[in-house]
């Protein structure tokens, strides 16, 4: 099945990697790049 995750902040990058072993995903984020400021974490 293929499935769109909307966002890849640590939520949507931790639900990606639970479903990729049997479905086909693609995350879709906004922001152009890392986030530099604040207390987000970036992979």
């Amino acid at each position: 099945m293929d499935v769109t995750v909307i966002g890849g902040g640590i939520a949507g990058l931790a639900l990606a990697h639970q479903l990729a072993p049997d479905h086909d995903v693609t995350v879709l984020e906004a922001s152009p790049g890392p986030r530099g400021g604040g207390y987000m974490i970036d992979f």
